[in-house]
């Protein structure tokens, strides 16, 4: 019951966080959870071995964890590969398409990271 009612709080607080300072929409992204949620999925999927159990729930945890700045380099890359900033075109090329990816991917790992270390702890508690 604590870990759910501890979840929901800090999430909350982070979309209140998000919402309050503009736009929610700002803050999902396709590709950015695609990195980060589907990447530590199969990495997990490829370690648990068909186990469910607390050391699978910390290994997704610390997968989005490290996904999430795999991502920010990724998305770097992006903004930086073909980016003339000596024009406003540019500089909007910069700021476009690839700075989400530079940044919610690790936004998203943090959050995962985060929830799951206070499942995984409560799974071992619960023992």
């Amino acid at each position: 019951m604590y870990l759910i009612v501890g979840t929901v709080g800090v999430v909350g607080f982070i979309f209140y966080a998000a919402i309050s300072g503009g736009d929610l929409g700002r803050f999902l992204d396709i590709p950015s959870l695609a990195i980060v949620v589907g990447g530590a999925f199969f990495a997990t999927l490829a370690m648990s071995r068909g186990r469910f159990n607390q050391e699978t729930v910390s290994f997704f945890g610390n997968s989005a964890f490290m996904l999430g700045w795999i991502g920010l380099l990724i998305g770097i890359v992006l903004m930086l590969g073909s980016t003339d900033l000596s024009t406003a075109e540019g500089i909007n090329t910069f700021f476009g398409k690839a700075s989400p990816v530079a940044l919610l991917t690790v936004l998203y790992g943090l959050i995962l990271k985060l929830v799951c270390s206070a499942w995984a702890e409560s799974m071992m508690q619960e023992k």
